[in-house]
C-alpha cells in the first residue's frame, strides 16, 4: 500500500540545494536580509512537514457492509474487530506508527452528564427528581439509581423492541452499563489512556463495546509495519444508518475533513434505503467528488459470476438514478484478507479460503477488480499527496527562490563598469524606494476604511441570510416543524398512573430527533456553503488589496537600464502565503457556532401542555358521566400536546436563528477579518521595509572598485546558476506528480 511518486531523496536534494543557496547569499550583504533566517528554518523543516502531513481516508457504509473487514484487508492484518454480530461502536482512526499503540480519548464528566441530561429531557421528573435532574452527576449513587429507574420505566411501559433501540434509551442504557468499566478512566477534564505492547489488542474490546464507546470521544490506533503508508490516516467509521443524529453528525464531520471516501456495500443485500438516505446526505454536503464504491462480496452467497454481476449492475443503476456516477469495484475484502494472512489462518478459515478458490470465475473477476481498485487508489492518493502534502511547500520555496532571482537581476545590472549606466541605475533605485514610501503612506491612510467596507459587506450578507432569510432556511425549518407527523397512536401506554408523562417523553424525543436530522441534512449544508462563500469573499478582498498595492515600482521607461526586464515589477505572488484563512482560523481556534436549531421544552410549553391535557381529560370524564358509551382516551390530549410543542418551537427557533446570526458575526467573521487584517498589514509593512533595506545595501555597490565588482558578479552568477538548477528540479517534481 506504500506508493511514492516523488522520492524522499528528491525532496531532500531540493532542500539541501536551497540551503546551500541561502548560505551563499549570506556572504553577499546586498542580497541578504533578516527574512532569510526564516526561509532557512522553514526550508529545513519541509521534509518534516511532509512526513507529518496525513491524507484522511474515510471508510463508510451502513451496518453489516463489511467496513471493518475492508479496513483489515487494506492494512493487511486483523487490526479492528470484525465478524458476525460485531458492530463498530466508535469511529476508529488508524495510522502508521513507530510501535503498536492504541490511544483512547475519554470525555470529561461534565460532557457525559450533559449528554445524559439531554437524553432525560422531558422525562417525568416531579418532586425531588426534578432537583436531581438539574444537577445530575452519574458519579453519585443516588443519581445512578434515578437513571436506572428511568430506564426501567421506559422499557417496562414501552416493551416494543423498536422503542428500546431509540437513541435516548440506548444512551441511558450504555451510560449505566459502561459506568463500572469506565469510572476510573474518566476525569474532570478529558483523559487519555494508551494500550501498547502486550496490551495493544485490548483496543478491540473497547471499540466494539457500545457501553465503553459512550464514554469515549476519540480513538487512534498507531500500527507498526510496512503495510501502512506513513502519510495516510484510515478511519473505520460507525454504521451510517444510526438513528442517533449526534452519531450521524460525527460521521459527516469526519467525511468533511477527509480526502477520500470509500463506501462499502454488502453484495448480499445491495443498496438499502438507509444507503440511499446517507448518500443523499453526502451529496448535499458536496462530498461526492472523491468517493469510491466497493461492492463487498460474500463469496458464499453467490452461486456464480452472473449472480455477482447482477448485484453490481443493480447497484450501478440505483446510483445512476441518484445521479452518482463513480466506479464500482466488486471483490471480497475477507478473501483478500485471508490471502494476506494465509499462513496464520486457523483450520476453519483455511478451509473457507480453499472452498472459495474453487469458484475460479468469481475469484478471477474479484482479483481483477482488486487490481483495478488498487491502481485507482494509488492514483488518487498520489494526486492528493502532491497537492496537499508536497505542492504547497515546493511552491512556497519556488516563490522565495524566484524573488531572490529578481534581486540578483537588479544586483548584476548595478554592478556596471559604465559610469553613466551606474548613475542611471542609482536614480532608478531611488525611484523604487520613493515609490514604496508613497505607497506605504497610501496603505496606512486607506487601510482602515477599506477593511471597514469589508466588514459592512459581510454584515450585509449576514443580514440577507438571517434577517431577510433570503435562502429560506428559517421558513424551511418552520414548515418542517409544521408538517412533522407525530403519530400519537403509537405512543399509547398500557399504564394509567404515569402513562401520559412517558408518552410525552417519547413524543418530544421523536420531535427533537426529527428536527436534529433535518438540520443535519438540509440546514447545515446550506450554512456551510454560505460560510465558504463569505470566506472566499474575504480572501478575494485581500487579494484585490494586495494586487492594487502592487504598483509598478519600476517605471517602464527604466526597464532599459537593466540587462533583463526586472520581475520585481510583476512579482509572482502566492497569496496564500500572505493571508491564509485556514491557518488563521487554526491559530485563533475559530469554529462555527455548534448549535443552530434545537428543540426546547420550556416551562411555558410544559404549563400549556399539561393545562390543555387536563382540560381535555376533564371534558372526556364529564362526557362519560352523561354518556356511558364514551370512554377516556389520551389521544385527543396528546394531539393537542403535539400541536403545542410544535407551535412553541416554531417561535423558539426564530430567536435561535437570530442568536446564531449574532454568534456568527461577532464570534466568527469579525474576529477572522480583524486577524486577517493584522496579518496582512504586518506582511505589507515588512515588504516595504525590505525595499528600504535593499536600497541601502545596493548603495554600497557604487563604491566598489572594478576588481571587487568583477569578483561580486562572479559569486552572484554562481548563485544564479544554482537557482536555475533548483527551479528545474522543483518544476520536474511538479511534472512527475501530474503525470
Amino acid at each position: 500500500m506504500t506508493h511514492k511518486t516523488i522520492s524522499k531523496n528528491s525532496i531532500e536534494k531540493i532542500v539541501k540545494d536551497a540551503l546551500i543557496i541561502f548560505q551563499l547569499v549570506e556572504d553577499i550583504p546586498q542580497l541578504w536580509d533578516q527574512s532569510f533566517n526564516t526561509y532557512k528554518t522553514n526550508c529545513r523543516r519541509i521534509p518534516e512537514y511532509i512526513s507529518e502531513g496525513r491524507l484522511k481516508i474515510a471508510v463508510v457504509g451502513v451496518i453489516k457492509s463489511g467496513k471493518s473487514t475492508f479496513v483489515n484487508s487494506l492494512v493487511g492484518k486483523e487490526l479492528v474487530k470484525r465478524g458476525a454480530g460485531v458492530i463498530t461502536s466508535i469511529t476508529t482512526r488508524i495510522r502508521k506508527g513507530r510501535k503498536n499503540q492504541a490511544t483512547f480519548y475519554f470525555k470529561s464528566w461534565d460532557d457525559i452528564n450533559f449528554q445524559i441530561q439531554n437524553a432525560l429531557l422531558f422525562f417525568p421528573d416531579e418532586g425531588t427528581d426534578n432537583k436531581l435532574l438539574n444537577n445530575f452527576d452519574i458519579r453519585r449513587k443516588n443519581d445512578r439509581n434515578y437513571l436506572k429507574k428511568a430506564y426501567q420505566t421506559l422499557i417496562q411501559d414501552f416493551p416494543d423492541k423498536k422503542a428500546q433501540i431509540r437513541p435516548e434509551i440506548l444512551l441511558i442504557k450504555y451510560a449505566i452499563l459502561g459506568f463500572d468499566k469506565c469510572k476510573d478512566l474518566v476525569n474532570a477534564d478529558e483523559n487519555i489512556i494508551r494500550f501498547k505492547s502486550r496490551e495493544f489488542d485490548k483496543h478491540k474490546a473497547y471499540t466494539s463495546d457500545p457501553n465503553i464507546a459512550f464514554y469515549l470521544k476519540d480513538v487512534c490506533i498507531d500500527v507498526f509495519g510496512k503495510s501502512l503508508d506513513p502519510n495516510l490516516e484510515i478511519a473505520d467509521c460507525q454504521g451510517a444508518d444510526s438513528t442517533d443524529p449526534a452519531q450521524l453528525e460525527q460521521i459527516l464531520t469526519y467525511l468533511e475533513s477527509s480526502n477520500l471516501i470509500i463506501y462499502c456495500i454488502s453484495s448480499r443485500i445491495g443498496l438499502r434505503q438507509s444507503d440511499i438516505t446517507f448518500l443523499n446526505q453526502i451529496k448535499n454536503l458536496g462530498l461526492l467528488e472523491n468517493i469510491i464504491f466497493i461492492n463487498n462480496c460474500d463469496l458464499t452467497e453467490h452461486e456464480n459470476l452472473d449472480d455477482l454481476i447482477k448485484i453490481e449492475t443493480s447497484i450501478q443503476q440505483t446510483l445512476d438514478f441518484l445521479e452518482i456516477h463513480p466506479q464500482i469495484f466488486s471483490f471480497s475484502s475477507l478473501y483478500n484478507l485471508f490471502l494476506n494472512l494465509e499462513s496464520k489462518l486457523n483450520k476453519k478459515d483455511k478451509n473457507r479460503l480453499k472452498f472459495w478458490q474453487e469458484e475460479k470465475k468469481i475469484v478471477q473477476y474479484c482479483d481483477m477488480k482488486t487490481q483495478e481498485f488498487n491502481s485507482l487508489f494509488k492514483q488518487v492518493i498520489d494526486k492528493n499527496r502532491h497537492e496537499i502534502l508536497i505542492s504547497n511547500h515546493l511552491k512556497r520555496l519556488d516563490i522565495i527562490i524566484d524573488q531572490l532571482d529578481q534581486k540578483i537581476d537588479i544586483y548584476l545590472d548595478l554592478l556596471s563598469f559604465d559610469k553613466a549606466k551606474e548613475e542611471s541605475a542609482k536614480k532608478t533605485l531611488d525611484n523604487v524606494v520613493n515609490n514604496s514610501i508613497r505607497l506605504e503612506a497610501i496603505v496606512d491612510n486607506s487601510f482602515k476604511g477599506v477593511v471597514k467596507g469589508l466588514k459592512q459587506d459581510i454584515e450585509s450578507n449576514l443580514k440577507n441570510m438571517f434577517i431577510h432569510d433570503d435562502k429560506a432556511i428559517l421558513q424551511k425549518v418552520q414548515n418542517h416543524i409544521l408538517t412533522m407527523v407525530l403519530d400519537v397512536e403509537k405512543y399509547k401506554s398500557k399504564t394509567n398512573a404515569s402513562g401520559f408523562n412517558q408518552i410525552l417523553y417519547l413524543m418530544f424525543q421523536d420531535f427533537k430527533r426529527g428536527l436534529d436530522l433535518f438540520v443535519i441534512e438540509e440546514v447545515k449544508p446550506e450554512l456551510k456553503r454560505f460560510v465558504q462563500d463569505q470566506e472566499a469573499k474575504i480572501t478575494l478582498y485581500f487579494q484585490s488589496l494586495f494586487d492594487s498595492y502592487q504598483i509598478d515600482l519600476l517605471k517602464p521607461e527604466h526597464y532599459s537600464q537593466f540587462e533583463t526586464d526586472s520581475k520585481l515589477t510583476h512579482p509572482k505572488v502566492d497569496f496564500k502565503t500572505s493571508v491564509d484563512i485556514g491557518n488563521i482560523k487554526k491559530i485563533m481556534g475559530l469554529n462555527l457556532p455548534s448549535i443552530i436549531f434545537e428543540a426546547k421544552y420550556t416551562k411555558r410549553i410544559k404549563t400549556n401542555v399539561f393545562t390543555g391535557f387536563s382540560l381535555q381529560t376533564l371534558s372526556q370524564i364529564l362526557s362519560a358521566l352523561f354518556n356511558r358509551k364514551s370512554g377516556v382516551s389520551f389521544s385527543p390530549g396528546l394531539k393537542t400536546a403535539a400541536l403545542k410543542i410544535k407551535k412553541e418551537n416554531q417561535k423558539i427557533i426564530i430567536d435561535q436563528f437570530e442568536q446564531y446570526h449574532m454568534n456568527l458575526k461577532t464570534g466568527y467573521f469579525f474576529p477572522l477579518i480583524e486577524a486577517a487584517t493584522r496579518d496582512f498589514k504586518e506582511k505589507t509593512k515588512e515588504q516595504f521595509k525590505q525595499y528600504q533595506f535593499f536600497k541601502e545595501e545596493m548603495d554600497k555597490l557604487f563604491y566598489l572598485k572594478n576588481d571587487e565588482k568583477k569578483e561580486q558578479r562572479k559569486k552572484v552568477q554562481a548563485i544564479k546558476y544554482k537557482i536555475k538548477s533548483l527551479s528545474c528540479d522543483i518544476a520536474s517534481c511538479s511534472k512527475i506528480s501530474k503525470s
